[in-house]
């Protein structure tokens, strides 16, 4: 009998010790770095055949190293070993080219950096998603340890520092301790003094027609003497806020639609706090986008709207899609998405910090606060692009002494929003971790089974090609999964930049063909190139899906009438 007890008790205390051991490591490793990279180095130990390649082209790439510095050192030309990837503007210097020692400098890193990568995405044997995330940690670790980083092996602020007597450092530190004081201890991205919401940015003139807890409803101001009788309705991310589709008049995206006669509409969501914790995409399907839009339509006396969908607000709307079709109600005459993501097979990098260690981190956090804070949502995006968003940033403010610039898209940046637990542990899980979404009758909303096949609605679909966060083939897939017809159009640049492009700038250029087949390397290699802005296209599109011409309408109506200017209330809440 006493043995029994004692042995009780030794479970209990083992159940404890693990509970504690558990917390410990999903605190001092909450993204499952350490399980990441011990599998892909017991894999690399598996496999020596594997490492002794790796190790062969480092010797070869060093050997180039070496002949290319004493060639230099020796006053002749030679090529560089390495060279920094496209896009990379850390090295942009002369100096990186130019002095023999800062070059050798640049190429040691760049083949060093090369070789643990290269080594990491070949490892045989380990599942993909491991790979994805000791890279992807690895990565941020070299970007980390960058010579461009560092003040006395960066030629530029060498440069700058002997120009100014030391000034720029000077200015550095005080602004590292403004930062510290003011910015929670990261660097500035922007000056949040320069601009303020409906001031400077999201200036359309429009009017809250319609308020519920998780979501107001904008109607802008009609500047033609005719609109299209059929409203559309915005259906923005409320990851951020929605004036990064009204920045400025110049670059506005709903000022692009105005000016060509739709009616148009954006949902601006709620910067939800602890009271709204338990509300679910369930809610934000029918209490947000479809009891806004149903208001739209009443205030146009139509029976349908169209919807126009950004990033994660398209990923909701193919649900409330898939949701209409389920309960045969044609309350949607087209849908537009921009950069949205229904098939997460391939999320781009942000799948490679979202796993199950970090979904228990997060759903923990969440348990104790209600909500993911804003701050914890823009770090892990600013990661997705470190040099350019943290390191170079880093460089600008603490060694060259700059002052944050007055830059409209990253102050919408850094104005993010908090997300409700409930929801977000749903949206993590059943989109990045299951990819649920495309499995038709998986996910159910109020009974009624999601199957995007059933959507038969007309479908414009946009994808930008250097997308991180929504890459372009997995947007892609939309042609697939869709049964209705799917226009799909391919932008240039990335998430943001990609989609704000208005023709007037005459920048960019998008891809389109005629059909789609499954391959989307297949339908690029068919695709025509054009130059500028799909604006014009798309606006060509939804107006023949906007039914005739009508005379210009008030904002708002007897039953929704006009609350407040636009940009409402929610918009402004940090």
């Amino acid at each position: 009998m006493v043995y029994v007890e004692r042995g009780r008790c030794s479970h209990a205390v083992d159940a404890d010790a693990m509970s504690e051991l558990n917390d410990l490591t999903q605190m001092l490793d909450p993204f499952g770095i350490a399980k990441a990279s011990s599998a892909v180095w017991r894999a690399m130990l598996a496999d020596p055949e594997h490492l002794a390649r790796s190790q062969q082209q480092l010797a070869g790439a060093w050997l180039d190293f070496v002949k290319n510095t004493s060639a230099r050192a020796l006053g002749k030309t030679a090529q560089d070993a390495a060279k920094p990837a496209k896009g990379d503007k850390r090295f942009a210097h002369p100096a990186w080219d130019d002095n023999p020692g800062f070059s050798a400098l640049k190429q040691a890193y760049l083949i060093a950096t090369s070789a643990v990568l290269s080594t990491i995405e070949t490892t045989p044997g380990v599942d993909s998603k491991m790979v994805r995330r000791a890279r992807f940690f690895a990565k941020q670790f070299a970007d980390a340890m960058s010579p461009t980083n560092f003040a006395f092996f960066n030629p530029l602020v060498i440069e700058e520092t002997l120009r100014t007597g030391g000034q720029n450092l000077a200015k550095g530190m005080r602004n590292l301790i403004e930062d510290l004081q003011e910015n929670d201890g990261k660097p500035a991205l922007v000056d949040k003094k320069a601009f303020e919401v409906g001031k400077n940015v999201a200036t359309s003139r429009g009017s809250v027609v319609y308020r519920n807890d998780l979501a107001e409803l904008i109607q802008f101001e009609a500047a033609t003497a005719q609109v299209y009788r059929r409203p559309a309705v915005i259906v923005p991310p409320w990851i951020n806020k929605y004036y990064v589709l009204d920045l400025r008049p110049e670059n506005s995206f709903v000022k692009g639609m105005v000016d060509r006669g739709f009616t148009t509409f954006v949902i601006s969501w709620r910067n939800p706090d602890a009271s709204l914790r338990d509300t679910t995409m369930a809610d934000y399907l029918k209490r947000g986008l479809l009891d806004c839009s149903r208001v739209a339509s009443e205030i146009c006396g139509t029976p349908d709207v169209n919807l126009v969908a950004y990033c994660i607000g398209g990923t909701l709307t193919a649900m409330a899609l898939a949701y209409l079709a389920g309960r045969n109600e044609k309350f949607v005459q087209s849908a537009t998405f921009l950069a949205s993501l229904t098939d997460f097979a391939d999320a781009g990098e942000i799948d490679a910090f979202l796993g199950e260690d970090a979904l228990a981190f997060l759903e923990k956090k969440m348990g104790e606060r209600g909500y993911l804070d804003a701050s914890e949502m823009s770090n892990s995006f600013n990661m997705l692009r470190s040099n350019d968003l943290i390191w170079s940033v880093a460089v600008n403010r603490y060694l060259l002494g700059k002052d944050a610039p007055a830059f409209d898209l990253l102050y919408w940046n850094s104005d993010s929003t908090r997300m409700p637990a409930a929801m977000h542990t749903y949206y993590l899980r059943n989109m990045y971790l299951e990819n649920n979404l495309v499995k038709p009758g998986t996910l159910q909303i109020e009974g009624v089974p999601l199957d995007l096949g059933n959507i038969h609605n007309d479908v414009y679909c946009v994808a930008t090609l250097e997308d991180h966060i929504a890459p372009w083939r997995s947007v892609y897939g939309m042609t697939q999964t869709f049964g209705g017809d799917v226009r799909f159009r391919l932008g240039h640049s990335g998430h943001i930049a990609g989609i704000i492009n208005p023709p007037a700038k005459n920048k960019g250029s998008w891809w389109s063909a005629r059909s789609t087949p499954p391959d989307p390397d297949a339908w690029l290699a068919s695709a025509d190139k054009h130059d500028g802005s799909w604006w014009n296209d798309w606006h060509a599109w939804l107006g023949e899906r906007s039914g005739r011409l009508v005379p210009a309408r008030p904002r708002g109506s007897s039953e929704f009438p006009p609350q407040e200017s636009a940009p409402g209330t929610y918009v402004l809440a940090k």
